[in-house]
């Protein structure tokens, strides 16, 4: 950030951020005050103007960290050779790969091979096929892009993003990272989130509708429960506390504003940050579903009664199920109301006022654009097409290295023959489900030489192909089973999110014939429904080329629905071929009709009729409809969210890289994925758990030396708790 005027309109924009502009949670956006200024008000930024809206950020785990500023200059420093796996090539794998290239001499020093099995990735395929996705894919960052004709003739119609579509002005890292690879000049443009766009919500037979601040209904009860759960869980900026679970003494609204200006003093930080341990250890009991229940009990007389139900209790259920519909103004919380309240105040704390679009084709680029600065840093990188199956600790006499088993997938097919690499240290960027397959097959035991078979079953790798003895590759103790167990226990029981989205394109006149105008605001353009479908997002098609000029003059990109949980696996019968469905789409698109045919209460005729959506969806022609569910693909998983209860889990996975401070210890690998960051889900995510690990690597390398990283990055390291307990 340059000069005191950017820095004070920073510390004036997060002054006002929870009573004047929005939150975003994860997949799911949270908008508390539900008052977004209208979308053709919201402006396009340069990146390099963004890259200063989430600089100082510090999460709450990590109270006293500015992950941008850490990456400001090379992490640290490795003075010796070293061979290095990356295991996935997702975001976190490509960020990572990134920030060892860019350590000094890492030309020199630094060999890495990179082990990607999607033969969709970007790194091992060319687009093919109609609906495409080969090429397009980095992990949970995928897209689709829909074409008129096959190849070699195929007129794109949109991009369809199936995994990271927005991104927060506040994830400061990610936009560091953007401004790195790409002209900070360039512009980049507001989503059209709901509320930011004419949007519609419908619970049971009731219809609401809003932009930015206006609504058709001021007195509405949906407005009035959103505003009363608002206020009792964030509280406010100034004045007195009114929050029913503040941290510390105060409102979490003024714990944000702390956590995001740069001026923010150190003894101010460690108070959060020990008010923030003590908000964790007293509220992780408590599911979001019981704490808005708390909010409606409390703040029953507020609330406007309800013709027909009998008592204060069925009036408390309603308002619980029409929250769980609406959440904060975007849908989809019914099915994740069991998250804990710990892992929602995280989302909220991590407070920003819009999302944008990246200045690309589609978001895979990104990733690969960052891995191509990176590979121009260090030509010493190898990219192996591969599936790992087992990794581990190998002893050879005194010397300790890292050993990847792993089976070559070629044009598509994976060779039966195992094949073993070893390296000085490897970093796990893969998923939960993905890690611990890799890592439990010879058990905790950290002191006993072993020598097992590894591999698949008929299509093993026998202890006489590889020399030395074998211990666990995730690690906390040199003496007891039990940590060890515990940490491989942490990876396997993170939840993570039944998540899932279909896409359509449809003509603009077939959509808007039917879809209502808003006062003067324009055509409904985004849908909240208790239906099953999440939230619906009607955008622009995306212009890929200069020949789609005029078709995206006449089409919707139209993400039909984004659903999790329940409402997902609810769908998953009709979705035809996992995880993706390209040709067998009639079932699903019946379906989905189907749960949008209903008769509701028009809030501007005052009849009732068919809901309009039904109609639109059932007499508009969706062209190249796709489906995609993240929790049925190996690769790409979905994201962890924390049920209550869950919290020393995914804790322990985003502090494991301070092991490095125990050499002793002897440990050589680490973690890295966005479900190992507290923000699943999040690119952001990705990225902080990336900049974690390397961290870890480098202390290790320099046998515990947290003085080999730079200033800021000894924090990553030095500020968190570390997970080795003493283990002499």
């Amino acid at each position: 950030m340059k000069g005191a005027t950017a820095l004070e309109n920073t510390s004036a924009r997060l002054l006002n951020l929870f009573d004047e502009e929005s939150l975003c949670a994860m997949g799911i956006t949270v908008i508390p005050d539900l008052i977004y200024k209208e979308a053709d008000s919201r402006p396009d930024l340069k990146l390099s103007e963004i890259a200063t809206k989430g600089k100082y950020y510090r999460h709450p785990d990590s109270a006293f960290i500015s992950y941008p500023l850490v990456v400001q200059k090379p992490l640290g420093t490795i003075n010796k050779s070293l061979n290095i796996a990356i295991i996935g090539g997702g975001a976190a794998g490509v960020a990572a790969l990134y920030e060892l290239s860019n350590l000094k001499d890492s030309e020199t020093n630094i060999s890495v091979t990179l082990y990607e099995s999607d033969p969709d990735h970007f790194l091992n395929a060319p687009p093919t096929m109609q609906v495409s996705i080969a090429g397009l894919k980095a992990g949970r960052v995928s897209a689709a892009i829909s074409s008129d004709e096959p190849a070699p003739k195929n007129l794109d119609h949109a991009v369809y993003e199936i995994g990271a579509m927005r991104f927060p002005e506040i994830a400061g890292l990610m936009w560091h990272y953007a401004n790195v690879v790409y002209d900070p000049d360039l512009m980049v443009s507001p989503f059209p989130n709901p509320g930011t766009v004419p949007t519609e919500i419908l619970h049971g037979d009731r219809v609401d509708r809003y932009a930015g601040k206006t609504w058709l209904n001021d007195s509405s009860p949906t407005k009035q429960i959103i505003d009363i759960v608002r206020k009792s869980i964030v509280g406010q900026t100034d004045g007195a506390n009114i929050s029913n679970f503040p941290i510390g003494n105060q409102d979490p609204a003024k714990v944000g504003i702390k956590l995001g200006l740069p001026n923010t003093t150190e003894e101010e930080l460690k108070t959060i940050n020990e008010d923030w341990k003590k908000f964790v250890k007293d509220n992780d009991k408590y599911t979001l579903r019981s704490a808005v229940r708390m909010v409606i009990e409390k703040h029953q007389e507020e609330l406007p009664d309800v013709a027909g139900l009998k008592d204060i209790a069925e009036k408390t259920s309603y308002y619980v199920e029409l929250f769980g519909t609406v959440a904060f103004g975007t849908g989809g919380f019914k099915s994740v109301y069991n998250m804990s309240i710990v892992e929602m105040m995280r989302l909220l704390l991590w407070n920003y006022d819009n999302e944008y679009v990246l200045p690309v084709k589609a978001n895979v680029e990104f990733i690969r654009d960052l891995y191509l600065n990176a590979v121009k840093k260090n030509k010493k990188v190898t990219v192996k097409s591969a599936r790992v199956c087992d990794v581990c600790h190998l002893d050879i006499n005194t010397k300790v290295e890292t050993m990847v088993v792993y089976y070559d997938v070629v044009n598509g097919t994976e060779v039966n023959e195992p094949k073993k690499e070893v390296y000085d240290y490897v970093i796990l960027a893969t998923t939960p489900r993905q890690t611990s397959s890799i890592t439990g097959k010879i058990g905790f035991n950290n002191a006993s030489a072993r020598r097992p078979t590894l591999g698949e079953h008929e299509r093993q790798l026998t202890p006489d192909q590889y020399e030395g003895s074998v211990r666990p590759a995730l690690v906390l103790s040199k003496l007891y089973d039990i940590p060890n167990s515990k940490l491989f226990t942490a990876v396997s029981n993170v939840h993570m999110v039944c998540c899932s989205k279909i896409f359509a394109t449809v003509k603009k006149a077939d959509f808007d014939t039917y879809a209502p105008e808003f006062l003067d605001k324009g055509k409904i353009k985004a849908i909240v429904a208790d239906c099953g479908l999440g939230s619906t997002y009607v955008v622009p098609a995306t212009i890929v080329n200069e020949k789609l000029k005029n078709y995206a003059n006449d089409y919707y990109s139209f993400l039909i629905s984004y659903a999790w949980e329940d409402d997902s696996k609810g769908m998953q019968h009709n979705f035809g071929k996992y995880p993706l469905n390209i040709a067998d789409t009639k079932k699903m698109v019946s379906s989905i009709i189907g749960r949008a045919t209903r008769y509701v209460y028009d809030p501007v005729k005052k009849t009732y009729g068919p809901w309009w959506f039904g109609e639109a969806l059932s007499k508009s022609t969706l062209e190249d409809p796709l489906s995609y569910d993240w929790t049925t693909f190996h690769t790409a998983g979905a994201y962890k969210l924390n049920y209550a209860g869950d919290n020393q889990n995914s804790d322990l996975l985003f502090r494991y890289h301070t092991h490095a401070l125990k050499p002793a210890l002897k440990n050589k690998f680490f973690l890295a994925n966005c479900s190992y960051s507290n923000l699943g889900g999040w690119i952001e995510g990705a990225f902080m758990s990336a900049v974690n690990a390397v961290c870890g690597l480098i202390v290790a390398a320099n046998d515990g030396d947290i003085n080999s990283l730079n200033s800021e990055a000894q924090k990553v390291v030095g500020s968190l708790d570390n997970v080795v307990e003493n283990d002499e």
